[in-house]
């Protein structure tokens, strides 16, 4: 496969989201929808099994039972410091300093607790940019692939997607063009996409080696 963007998910995808930082969020998330919306855990977990039903993404989610985005980001996200949950990726940090292809990284999550994480993997100075929740107006990554590819004067036919989400990243990918690795523990098989299981397994690709 010829690429010459490597294009990165954050969370789910440089870890997996079995790990304990990838939990600890989604309980913090679930106390913090508890708070706002002044009902029980038990109910706030019947209303986490549905939402992703109608809303996969789930910012949208958000916004339909009326809480703030940018709120939920500074009330949970940046009060995490996932460098007391994640530690050091040897593998993983290699690949990126020997890979010399362009490497971006593209989340939902805020500047702030993206910043901390990276410098937690050791992989923030190898990015050659980073995009973040504030530089989505739709919540919708195209819009960042789209940016990407006029930023750098690349096609979308030599960027690759390398994300945990089917709908948020995968999706719109595939919508303009792009090639995709899906990470998934579950998923097998999807048409046109290749599915590893984490991201170890993708470095083993050896996708954007020279």
């Amino acid at each position: 496969m010829k690429v010459k963007m490597l294009i990165f998910d954050q969370d789910g995808t440089l870890y997996p989201d079995s790990h304990e930082l990838f939990q600890y969020t989604r309980v913090k998330t679930k106390e913090w929808l508890s708070n706002k919306l002044k009902l029980g855990i038990e109910e706030i977990e019947k209303i986490y099994k549905i939402l992703p039903k109608k809303y996969p993404n789930p910012y949208l989610g958000f916004l339909s039972l009326g809480c703030s985005v940018e709120e939920y980001m500074s009330e949970v996200f940046d009060k995490i410091d996932p460098s007391k949950f994640l530690t050091f990726n040897p593998i993983l940090y290699e690949y990126f300093l020997n890979n010399k292809f362009l490497k971006v990284l593209v989340t939902l999550a805020s500047k702030q607790y993206t910043e901390k994480l990276q410098e937690t993997l050791k992989l923030r100075e190898q990015y050659d940019e980073m995009l973040y929740l504030a530089d989505f107006k739709t919540y919708n990554k195209k819009q960042c692939y789209e940016k990407l590819s006029n930023e750098f004067n690349i096609a979308y036919s030599e960027m690759c997607v390398i994300g945990d989400s089917y709908e948020n990243d995968i999706i719109p990918a595939q919508q303009l063009g792009c090639k995709t690795v899906l990470i998934s523990s579950s998923k097998k098989n999807i048409d046109d996409i290749i599915v590893v299981k984490d991201i170890n397994d993708f470095i083993n690709l050896k996708i954007g080696e020279e």
